[in-house]
């Protein structure tokens, strides 16, 4: 029916063409070209002039029309504007001649956690029933409400697999809502969510430039229907009510943010006075997104005593999903995903809150220990009185047994400590340990886009902003000496 209505057409694309690059500046540029070619110097130098000219005023009409005027309103929009014009997301490193067998061994890579997995079994509703709400009839959006999320969406997100663009979506709201309702009404009355919206075509996205280590270098982000993502998004605000996160969780949540949470950590830290010091871990999980277990996490959903329908329509999202990973167009083979929540789900970080919220409870009360989470990012602090010893190592004991129950795992390599003292007489804590593995303890950290030190001082941000600003300076010096030449 889609393809009926709005049939594929084949459209040559550009991919190098910077977003200024016009029609005219490339045929002058051709035509210089040819005059160099045939030795017509004088030609030559004048077309020179021109296409530098041209450039440049392609620059200043792109900056003007997509970035003037958004620098305090919308910083995003003029970074990337500015990072377009200097060409700073430029990549040197070649496309791969074998987009298929890196689809391939990406895919190899991503489904590697799974490989020696042992999931817990999913439970039957009759084990857990007596733990829900039992709703005759779940709530149901308005045709009203659909209309909105319609309307809201991104038009430039990416397409998933049922191939249709987020913009038809929004740009027909108003004709394809009443379809739309019908399909989600039926989706939350049966408790089913539908097969199509289960298969994700996976991005990779390098988290270091360049990238080094295939298992550890890249964050697959799954790229899901847009209709998935409208039928998640109205699930999620009919059933928010019974999600009850604690406080301590900072991503996801209404009225909090990674703003909070950093507020939440620094004011521990500034309590130091008056005590001998402060003791911070920073605990990173290996692949904390993808080994969420279905059948753990399903359970702990239960005991929040939501409605059995939404428990349900859960379990349904939760099972039977597949990925395949998108790499240049060239696909990889299809392979199932036995745990995990897809990164790129409307609700998948609520599910995950749901997964790690009870985390803080393995942890003896009478330790006083702070958590403080944000998302998958976990701080544990302690305030130390004069004459105490740390405990933090009897809490990262906990949270590692806690993580094999819960079978996730601890990375030893990226979780870190800090002791925050300011008196050079007061020996450190013994170094922390995870297994045999010791854990690193460092001077500053970045937590959540802030630079942490343990001065307490902005040196340690404020330098690390000096040296981003100095570099996209270095950028706009290399963009303007091309316009010139």
């Amino acid at each position: 029916m889609l393809d009926k209505s709005l049939p594929k057409r084949t459209v040559r694309a550009h991919p190098s063409d910077k977003p200024w690059m016009t029609p005219r500046i490339k045929h002058e540029i051709k035509a210089r070209q040819k005059a160099f070619k045939s030795g017509d110097i004088t030609r030559y130098k004048l077309l020179c002039d021109k296409v530098t000219s041209l450039v440049s005023n392609a620059k200043k009409n792109y900056y003007q029309l997509k970035a003037e005027g958004t620098r305090e309103t919308n910083p995003a929009k003029w970074y990337k504007t500015i990072f377009d014009l200097a060409a700073a997301n430029d990549c040197n490193s070649q496309p791969p001649a074998d987009a298929e067998d890196l689809a391939e061994r990406l895919q190899q890579s991503f489904t590697k956690p799974w490989q020696n997995a042992n999931p817990t079994e999913i439970p039957d509703v009759g084990e857990i029933e007596h733990l829900l709400k039992n709703d005759t009839s779940p709530p149901l959006p308005s045709i009203g409400q659909i209309k909105a999320t319609l309307k809201h969406l991104k038009p430039r997100k990416a397409t998933g697999s049922d191939e249709i663009p987020p913009w038809l979506l929004k740009r027909y709201h108003e004709e394809l809502a009443p379809v739309i309702h019908n399909i989600i009404c039926s989706s939350i009355s049966q408790a089913k969510y539908p097969t199509l919206y289960k298969h994700a075509l996976v991005t990779p996205v390098p988290k270091i430039y360049p990238p080094n280590d295939m298992d550890n270098d890249f964050r697959q982000i799954s790229v899901l229907p847009q209709l998935a993502k409208v039928l998640e998004s109205i699930q999620l605000k009919l059933n928010k009510g019974d999600l009850k996160i604690k406080d301590n969780q900072h991503a996801f949540t209404h009225g909090r943010s990674t703003v909070s949470a950093l507020a939440s950590i620094i004011k521990t830290e500034n309590s130091c006075d008056g005590r001998m010091g402060i003791h911070a871990l920073f605990i990173d999980f290996c692949k904390a997104f993808d080994l969420v277990d279905h059948g753990l996490l399903l359970k702990k959903l239960a005991k929040m005593n939501v409605s059995k329908s939404f428990w349900l329509w859960t379990r349904s999202f939760l099972e039977g999903r597949s990925q395949q990973v998108k790499l240049q167009g060239a696909l990889s083979s299809i392979r199932p995903c036995p745990s995990g929540v897809p990164q790129g789900s409307v609700i998948s970080p609520t599910l995950f809150n749901v997964h790690v919220d009870d985390l803080e409870d393995c942890i003896p009360s009478y330790l006083d220990i702070n958590t403080h989470k944000c998302a998958d990012d976990c701080t544990q602090d302690e305030v130390i009185p004069y004459g105490s010893t740390s405990n933090m190592q009897e809490v990262l004991d906990a949270i590692n047994d806690w993580a094999h129950r819960n079978k996730m795992k601890l990375n030893a390599k990226k979780t870190k400590d800090m002791w925050i003292c300011f008196k050079a007489a007061i020996q450190e804590p013994p170094h922390l340990k995870i297994g045999d593995d010791t854990i690193e303890r460092v001077k500053s950290f970045k937590l959540l886009g802030l630079w942490i030190d343990n001065t307490l001082k902005w040196n340690t941000h404020i330098d690390e902003i000096a040296r981003r600003a100095n570099k996209r300076l270095f950028y706009l010096r290399v963009s303007s000496s091309r316009s010139t030449n």
